[in-house]
């Protein structure tokens, strides 16, 4: 054997060790325990449009896309009205770090839009909880009517269909399934007259902060008054005031009970969208909360990040 020979095979072997030996596989970093305060988290959202067929609504792509900028600016304290939160409260005024954007990919991996549409004889009541069994709600099943929820650890699901009383008006402007609830359910349920900031809309449901309640209960909120007309129930957040009843239309501050200031301009109480414009520091704490270890939306988290590799 020649010395160049020798030489080259003693190169190869080493080579091949080190291919071989697992102690060299680079390894990402363990994700933390909890999310990083500073940082935004993101969340795909997929629209299903079931349109009632024997009086068609309407609600455009861009009427949709106008909701998710309106999420945007509520989850980062973006909004321009939050400036109009009164000084006993603006220091409790939160970015709650939380982004929406319309799913590209869908749970095949195929390219989408986010947007599904469809249309059917079923509307908004036939996903309702006053249904006992899931199965029977046609909402959220495509062989019954309605559309199958997206899996709900990697996309947040809002279904659009009709909510009208027997008269034709709006009768329930939306309603959501909190942290916990079935797969098959999870989600938001919104009246289309309620959703965006593009016309046809709602009295008192102009700025598209229905959808910002809703989906604050999706992210494990309770109402600001916890439960109506009861000043020792609570919402499990600190920094919000204990508020005996709801408040409704455009209140003027202040509104007091249960010995305080009533914090009515949160976005989980039930006034008009041009009057509410906050979440709190507490209220954020609350739902990110979800995201961490051991967190109901944990895998949701995860599934979105683009660093991470199941």
């Amino acid at each position: 054997m020649t010395r160049s020979t020798t030489i080259l095979t003693f190169l190869f072997s080493i080579l091949f060790f080190n291919a071989c030996d697992k102690t060299n596989v680079p390894t990402l970093p363990e994700e933390p325990t909890n999310v990083p305060p500073e940082e935004i988290i993101s969340i795909p959202v997929v629209i299903h449009v079931i349109n009632y067929s024997p009086n068609p609504f309407v609600i455009s792509d861009e009427k949709i896309q106008s909701q998710i900028d309106v999420l945007n600016q509520d989850f980062r304290k973006l909004n321009p009205d939050h400036i109009n939160t009164p000084g006993e409260f603006k220091h409790l005024v939160a970015d709650v770090g939380v982004e929406f954007k319309l799913a590209t990919i869908d749970p095949s991996e195929n390219p989408t839009t986010g947007i599904i549409r469809t249309e059917s004889m079923v509307v908004a009541s036939d996903g309702h909880e006053d249904i006992e069994s899931i199965e029977e709600r046609s909402l959220y099943f495509y062989n019954k009517g309605g559309q199958d929820a997206w899996p709900n650890h990697k996309y947040l699901n809002i279904w659009i269909a009709d909510y009208s009383n027997r008269l034709g008006n709006l009768g329930l402007p939306g309603y959501a399934n909190p942290p916990g609830s079935d797969p098959r359910i999870d989600g938001v349920v919104m009246d289309p007259r309620v959703f965006g900031t593009l016309e046809p809309l709602a009295d008192g449901h102009k700025f598209g902060r229905t959808a910002t309640h809703e989906i604050g209960h999706w992210l494990n909120l309770k109402h600001i008054f916890a439960k109506d007309k009861d000043c020792e129930s609570s919402d499990q957040v600190e920094d919000t005031p204990s508020q005996y009843e709801s408040r409704t239309g455009h209140p003027v501050h202040p509104q007091f009970s249960c010995g305080s200031n009533d914090m009515f301009m949160n976005f989980m109480d039930y006034v008009n969208d041009n009057a509410m414009f906050m979440f709190t520091k507490g209220q954020k704490e609350r739902m990110r909360e979800l995201f961490n270890e051991g967190g109901t939306r944990r895998e949701l988290y995860l599934n979105n990040k683009s660093n991470y590799r199941k």
